[in-house]
């Protein structure tokens, strides 16, 4: 986690894009300059500082002053603002004749922010995250849509007032928000070799940690690994001529661990820093050595009551079933975050305690429309008759009648209809086309009663409007189609077709961004897979392009992608 996490993403955005000395959250628009005109700004820099004055210096663009402070080794003493180089200046002129001041080369394009030429790709952490650049990150971070199970970074990201990010924060932000933000700006043609540059460099990490982080491992997995991660590091000394820091080594040490422990769930920190925070707030009494003892006691009959409540049969009466309703809503946990989804992910399905928990309710019954019947039908053992069915047939019919629910629950994760939860409602699910995975959002849940061997059986399904895939030239206009490995992709913002599907069919939530892609016109919708399970061979199947309609109800069993 700290290696990945804040080692490596944290790292790459502070220390390597220099993602915190950012003056302004919202510049005003300034005109480029031409290099005619820069070598003018660069005369009144000698001018200011012949007559010393602080004013004259005020009052030019930060990137000329930045650029004659570097060029001469003047350094600020505390933070690389304007102020500050005015400042360092200034202390310079007082003790040095202006006779020896060397000025930087103006540049041979039209600039907006004048720098010192570096390297052949010309390219300083102080420009690689502008603030144009920043303020359409915080506006994406603002629109996107992110399942409630993943805390959401703050709001004002790159500046020092949002305080400390936790490792998870540093994760969703780097994952999913930069990567949406930077493809679509970085990632289009018209962008400049530069910024390719810069994306490619940087998904590279992603992808590797996105690898790395995944809940089951392989050695294909675990060496694609240390390809991208490989690559990474050496694009940080090709581009940047970056000195790389201990975590960069041990990054390049993880594979043998993958391969040998299996997946990093299983050895990461998460636990021992949670445990570290309940140990901080236990009152200890003034007993200090009791706490060994006290702690496993508790930690022991927590467990015990946990698995207890979640693995018993309770007999289904309303005694038991007010008693399980009580303790799920006061012994739940905070379902945000990774610690938490990953642990509940990894469950057995038998230890969950929402699949005890779900009633139906006779009196709150409707019937279901015939085409959606049908769909639901096709998924039934063959013992069962259809209730709309002719003739005589000793097998039982399928009752036509459900009970319409806004939210359920699996894993721990909620998943809700779009008018219930918007958060919860944008999925991805099987279809029965080519084993294709499709993104959706939530319309409609309802529950479904039979019963069977003797049983009542009680099955969710959920109603899903699937997006339509680009057609034609629209698909070469979108950016994500050049990473097949983030499993992302754009849609447009309009239903093609609906699907009913199981809720344990559900292979995962996506994050959710709208906005209209330069060249196709049409308002789209970026669909950023979370889905932390699947083989890489899932992920590249994930929308791939297909012409033909879905019929409503087409299903895929689950055993044809697990």
């Amino acid at each position: 986690m700290h290696c990945l996490f804040l080692g490596n993403l944290r790292h790459h955005c502070r220390d390597v894009w220099g993602i915190d000395v950012k003056d302004h959250s919202t510049p005003q628009k300034v005109a480029p300059h031409s290099p005619d005109e820069q070598r003018q700004w660069l005369d009144r820099v000698v001018a200011a500082l012949r007559k010393k004055s602080r004013s004259a210096l005020s009052g030019i663009r930060k990137g000329y002053l930045a650029a004659v402070a570097q060029v001469n080794d003047i350094v600020p003493e505390t933070r690389l603002t304007k102020k500050e180089y005015v400042a360092a200046l200034l202390n310079w002129a007082n003790s040095h004749a202006i006779e020896m001041l060397i000025l930087p080369p103006v540049l041979a394009e039209d600039t907006t922010d004048f720098h010192v030429s570096e390297g052949p790709y010309d390219i300083s952490k102080f420009r690689v995250l502008t603030q144009p650049v920043i303020d359409v990150i915080r506006a994406d971070i603002q629109n996107t849509i992110l399942p409630s199970w993943l805390e959401r970074p703050p709001k004002n990201f790159g500046s020092a007032a949002h305080g400390k990010l936790k490792a998870d924060q540093w994760r969703t932000v780097c994952t999913i928000h930069l990567t949406i933000t930077l493809v679509r700006l970085w990632g289009v043609a018209s962008a400049s070799q530069r910024d390719r540059l810069l994306l490619d460099n940087f998904i590279h990490l992603i992808t590797a940690v996105d690898l790395a982080t995944r809940r089951s491992m392989n050695e294909d997995r675990a060496k694609a690994f240390d390809r991208h991660m490989f690559l990474y590091l050496q694009g940080l000394r090709d581009i940047f001529s970056h000195d790389l820091v201990p975590n960069h080594h041990l990054a390049l040490h993880l594979m043998s661990c993958l391969i040998l422990f299996g997946p990093v769930h299983g050895w990461w920190a998460y636990p021992f820093e949670r445990y570290n925070g309940l140990l901080q707030s236990l009152n200890i009494n003034n007993l200090p050595d009791d706490i060994p003892l006290t702690f496993m006691r508790g930690f022991y009959s927590g467990a015990e009551l946990r698995w207890c409540m979640a693995s018993m049969n309770w007999p289904d009466e309303k005694v038991y079933t007010d008693m399980v309703s009580a303790y799920t809503t006061a012994f739940q946990d905070a379902t945000r975050g990774t610690r938490v989804s990953d642990m509940l992910s990894l469950t057995p399905d038998r230890v969950i305690p929402e699949a005890h928990s779900i009633v139906y309710d006779v009196t709150k019954q409707v019937v279901l429309e015939r085409p959606r019947y049908e769909s639901v039908f096709r998924t039934m053992p063959p013992s069962f008759a259809s209730f709309y069915a002719t003739g005589n047939n000793d097998r039982p019919k399928l009752a036509p009648y459900v009970q319409r629910v806004g939210s359920t629950q699996k894993a721990g994760l909620t998943f809700a209809t779009r008018a219930h939860g918007r958060r919860d409602s944008y999925v991805i699910v099987p279809t029965s086309i080519n084993g294709q995975l499709r993104p959706g959002q939530i319309a409609d849940i309802f529950l479904h009663t039979r019963i069977q061997e003797g049983k009542q059986i009680i099955s969710t399904f959920l109603v899903v409007d699937l997006f339509a895939n680009l057609m034609g030239p629209d698909a070469d206009h979108d950016p994500f189609l050049a990473f097949p490995e983030l499993s992302t992709r754009l849609c447009y913002n309009k239903i093609c077709s609906e699907l009913i599907v199981k809720l344990e069919d559900v292979v995962c939530h996506f994050a959710a961004l709208l906005y209209t892609p330069p060249g196709i016109g049409a308002e789209c919708i970026v669909c950023r897979s979370l889905d932390r399970v699947c083989p890489l061979a899932i992920s590249d199947a994930l929308f791939t392009d297909s012409t033909s309609e879905l019929e409503i109800g087409m299903y895929l069993p689950t055993s044809l992608y697990t």
